[in-house]
């Protein structure tokens, strides 16, 4: 059998990344929360938090003990909380407006790299089952419960800039331009793409607003009007003249493609939360680990220290 070809990359980088990413790990979140966290207690909370979830099928009992070898060894030098502890912390709705913080400072290094974003949206699944779908068809099925998952990443190095955990699907428009809003705070924006979830004028407007070129999967059913937003038009009419030019830009929306399949397979792709709350800061603390993978990929193939090491 014919051995299958692949990309071409540097494995002396490769390799060296692989090797890293667990003793740059520690350092990493230390430091991070010591930049975004106030009071020792809140640090030594999030800390734990981050580490746990660093390791997706350990429940919080196991993942204590797995913290207190780490500061036997002196990996962490964190106070370590009992489980309830930590338990109750993540079950905290407040928590949210922390962890997202760190999906933002845990992004704002890459902006010297990054240009050109992608939105998607990915399904994570529960340990819960919903009555509704059994009621509806009147049979004894049941229908596992999913958490709905909007990411905007960079597409050069699939860094996380904008995250939303949302408990049912919808709204998907409205979290873009959200999205839109928070990456270019941070990032210059250059190119915008998404599939033809995302397709409407208004979309269109923000990426404008903000500098950028929107790509969006262009439906077959344009009518070849403006309708009163002439970067729509614009945008519809590059698809169908020169569809093939338009495709390269296009499609680089499928690196966050590879941006879910990267962080499913590394930090696990189901939540076992039962309560909204826990289930979303859940979610919510494995990207951020993601986005501390990302860091270290950056460390040694663009040279980017971040801020926040100093």
């Amino acid at each position: 059998m014919a051995k299958r070809k692949r990309w071409p990359r540097d494995e002396k980088l490769y390799n060296k990344i692989q090797e890293t990413e667990f003793l740059n790990f520690f350092e990493f979140v230390r430091h991070l929360t010591n930049y975004v966290c106030k009071g020792r207690k809140m640090k030594s909370i999030i800390t734990c938090l981050l580490i746990t979830h660093k390791f997706p099928n350990f429940s919080l009992r196991r993942a204590r003990g797995f913290l207190l070898l780490l500061k036997r060894f002196r990996i962490i030098n964190s106070d370590i909380p009992c489980f309830k502890t930590l338990c109750n912390y993540r079950a905290e709705p407040i928590i949210g407006n922390l962890l997202d913080k760190l999906i933002e400072e845990s992004s704002k290094p890459l902006a010297k790299i990054e240009q050109d974003f992608a939105t998607d949206a990915t399904g994570i699944r529960t340990n819960l089952f919903s009555s509704w779908y059994s009621i509806r068809c009147q049979k004894e099925i049941k229908k596992r419960d999913h958490l709905t998952i909007h990411i905007t990443t960079g597409v050069k190095s699939n860094v996380v800039t904008a995250l939303n955990v949302e408990i049912k699907s919808g709204n998907d428009n409205k979290i873009f331009r959200e999205h839109v809003d928070k990456t270019s705070e941070n990032f210059k924006i250059n190119e915008w793409s998404g599939d033809g979830r995302y397709w409407c004028k208004d979309n269109c407007k923000k990426v404008n607003e903000v500098g950028g070129t929107p790509y969006f999967k262009v439906w077959k059913n344009w009518s070849g009007k403006s309708r009163g937003c002439m970067i729509w038009k614009i945008m519809n009419q590059k698809s169908r003249d020169n569809p093939e030019e338009y495709g390269k830009h296009y499609h680089k929306r499928s690196n966050v493609e590879s941006t879910n399949h990267s962080k499913k397979a590394l930090h696990g792709n189901a939540v076992y939360s039962r309560q909204k709350s826990p289930r979303i800061n859940e979610e919510t603390l494995r990207w951020i680990n993601h986005n501390i993978n990302v860091l270290n990929r950056a460390k040694y193939e663009w040279k980017i220290n971040p801020k926040f090491m100093d």
